[in-house]
């Protein structure tokens, strides 16, 4: 495996990832104090719709096209076909995102009266419906970089989109300050689709320099032929991610709607959805900036091992990032647990997010890796059984929502999403097992991180409380540098894990042969 190229793109990515999290998550406090939880929660009802009609504009070309192309790499395919693929990712996706923009555009004032049952949400709709377009091309240029592991591009553009966002809402917030918060909503949809736009542009630009050498013409394949490999891989991943994103915004919508039918109101129905959905989820899920990287970045990795047939190393790369996305879920855990309602106070003001806080944390190894086992699957050409988990978990969802939701009220909501978080990642990660023959280390990857987590935050906690040291980052810095050594001395953390990362820089891979590599030689 090319490790150096795998571990710098991840320190860019993670870094930009990172940056971009904390930028976002301050943002969303920052909305959430101007807002309300009222508004937040017809906020994040607009964001379930969006995502749905994103999810169409892409239609799985951003994945495909990373996989692909790297596939089309390990083989030293030439240029002009993995060109060729690119061109057709553009032909499939302006397809799908014009249907999404016109239905988003057309569609939005049954979609804010019938579905949402707001119609403060139909102008942020048609805003958002001119983004698709641009949103369409962009994961093209995106699954080309990534694919070509040129990752710095994609991070560039990736932040002139979100600080171009941030900068136009947090303009037109401070400078039409209202109440009203259609007015409030259409501000941040109208910074989220100039901020589409112009990514899209420059993501164009850094792929247009890119080509100074001609490229001579490819008799590989016809390019109805390569259309047709496209396609084929495309539609079983946009059918998954149309079921998931589905899902979600049924969700979102069925929720508010059975939390009147327990008896709330439409405001307190609101309120208590944007309290879970629009700040304990985002919250809880914070942590995950430091593993989003890897979901990407081992798509190519794995592709590439999978079509050479390199079994023993798709497993040793999937193990590790395995192993090392428990090691962040359990810690984030553990610490979402003890600091809940510290937490609830200082960035929101609500004690209600601190108890949502303590009562959904421990999901959080769930979802942290159910990203990671799903990305794994689809580079593995799994995405058939993907889409049938999907097909399963949103049967059930669908179920007992309407079930328990009515009868429980937001109990009823807590469990559906207990229920249907385990029961997906359970059908995702006994495929995974099965396909790739991983042996499950349930004491180093389960057992030492609970436990060390545990010991760290309640000798940190007690200890800080007792010589009154109440400062929550210093308590979580303290608190993960004794969870990391307690790891080491348990011997959860190895000398291999080190090594192995060092021995990266130990040669150039881009001149080293697949056997000389020193990853291949520790297999």
């Amino acid at each position: 495996m090319r490790r150096r190229n795998l571990i710098i793109n991840t320190f860019l990515l993670t870094f930009s990832t990172m940056s971009l999290g904390i930028l976002g998550m301050v943002f969303r406090i920052y909305l959430s104090n101007q807002i309300g939880s009222e508004g937040m929660g017809l906020y994040q009802l607009i964001m379930s719709i969006n995502v749905f009609a994103w999810t169409i504009a892409i239609s799985g070309i951003r994945l495909t096209l990373t996989r692909l192309i790297a596939e089309e790499i390990g083989k030293k395919s030439s240029k002009d076909k993995i060109r060729r693929l690119l061109k057709c990712g553009f032909i499939y996706t302006l397809f799908f995102s014009c249907i999404s923009a016109l239905g988003l555009y057309y569609g939005s004032h049954f979609i804010s009266t019938v579905l949402i049952g707001d119609i403060r949400a139909q102008t942020p709709l048609q805003i958002l419906s001119f983004s698709m377009p641009f949103i369409g091309i962009s994961a093209c240029f995106n699954g080309y970089f990534y694919g070509c592991r040129k990752v710095i591009k994609s991070i560039f553009a990736d932040f002139i989109e979100n600080i171009t966002m941030i900068v136009i809402v947090a303009f037109f917030i401070t400078s039409f300050s209202t109440s009203n918060l259609e007015y409030t909503c259409s501000y941040i949809t109208l910074g989220m689709t100039l901020g589409s736009i112009v990514a899209c542009f420059c993501a164009y630009l850094m792929y247009i320099f890119e080509k100074k050498n001609k490229i001579e013409r490819s008799i590989e394949k016809s390019n109805k032929t390569i259309f047709k490999e496209v396609v084929s891989v495309a539609l079983p991943i946009a059918g998954s991610a149309y079921i998931q994103t589905f899902l979600r915004s049924i969700e979102d919508i069925l929720i508010p709607k059975a939390l009147k039918s327990h008896g709330s109101s439409t405001a307190t129905s609101l309120s208590i959805f944007g309290v879970i959905k629009g700040m304990a989820l985002p919250l809880l899920n914070f942590p995950s900036i430091f593993l989003a990287s890897f979901s990407t970045l081992i798509i190519p990795e794995i592709a590439q091992y999978n079509v050479l047939n390199r079994k023993k190393s798709v497993n040793f790369v999937i193990s590790k990032v395995i192993k090392f996305t428990l090691i962040i879920a359990f810690f984030a855990t553990g610490f979402f647990m003890t600091y809940s309602s510290e937490l609830g106070q200082i960035l929101y003001k609500n004690d209600e997010v601190g108890i949502m806080l303590k009562i959904l944390a421990p999901l959080i190894p769930f979802m942290y890796l159910d990203r990671i086992v799903d990305g794994s699957l689809n580079a593995l050409d799994q995405q058939v059984y993907t889409l049938r988990y999907n097909l399963i978990d949103m049967t059930v969802r669908i179920i007992i929502i309407n079930l328990l939701i009515p009868i429980f009220g937001i109990d009823g909501f807590i469990m559906v999403l207990f229920i249907s978080t385990t029961l997906n990642f359970s059908l995702s990660a006994n495929r995974l097992l099965k396909v790739t023959k991983l042996d499950f280390s349930i004491v180093n990857w389960v057992f030492k991180p609970t436990i060390s987590i545990f010991i760290s935050t309640f000798v940190i906690k007690k200890f800080f409380y007792y010589i009154n040291i109440s400062n929550l980052a210093l308590h979580g810095v303290v608190i993960f540098i004794i969870y990391v050594f307690l790891l080491f001395i348990s011997k959860c953390i190895s000398t291999k894990d080190i090594t192995w990362f060092i021995d990266a820089f130990k040669k150039d891979p881009e001149k080293s042969s697949w056997s000389e590599l020193n990853l291949y030689k520790q297999i």
